[in-house]
């Protein structure tokens, strides 16, 4: 067997695991507890109000009644009794397919836009009026007008992610690429 070392350790040498520095410094803990109150605060006043407010109103649920609806929500998220009963992970699935779909035309078609309009002055200029004017719409404007255009709504909401997204691409685009030195 080998014996301990008699020798202490010098003092250059510091251990390399303190059980301490796993514990959170008082100052942490003051900066945690700055930061957290307010907020805690803020959900409580506002669940507090909400209770007052459902106590007093008819037809408005309670923040406790809203929370067993939620439950019952999502226990069985991804259940499927035909299409128009499926459960929320599913509509929370198609959702984010529509979006990507959306957000991934625009991307497709305001890359390379905002390239071109970034690249050439002339482009840049022939195209401004019909960005400057269509930008601005509201993306609730849209609406009514993709419905009445395709008749569905999967492609309406897919028309209007695309609508929503493509100008702040090409816009973004083109002034990265304006910015960019000739040299």
């Amino acid at each position: 067997m080998n014996a301990p070392l008699k020798t202490p350790l010098p003092h250059s040498v510091k251990p390399r695991f303190s059980p301490t520095a796993l514990l959170p410094s008082v100052e942490t803990l003051g900066n945690l507890c700055k930061t957290s109150i307010a907020p805690l605060l803020g959900i409580l006043a506002f669940i507090g109000f909400w209770s007052l407010l459902a106590q007093y109103s008819e037809g408005l649920p309670g923040p406790l009644s809203t929370w067993q609806a939620a439950l019952v929500l999502f226990a069985d998220p991804f259940y499927d009794n035909g299409p128009n009963d499926m459960g929320i992970g599913w509509n929370i699935l198609n959702s984010l397919g529509r979006v990507g779909v959306g957000f991934g035309l625009a991307a497709l078609v305001g890359i390379p836009l905002g390239f071109a309009i970034g690249r050439f002055a002339f482009l840049a200029g022939m195209l401004a009026p019909i960005i400057s004017l269509l930008r601005p719409v509201s993306p609730l404007a849209w609406l009514p007008l993709s419905l009445a255009a395709f008749q569905d709504s999967n492609p309406s909401a897919i028309f209007v992610i695309f609508i929503s997204s493509i100008w702040p691409m090409v816009i973004n685009t083109a002034v990265g690429v304006h910015n960019i030195p000739d040299d």
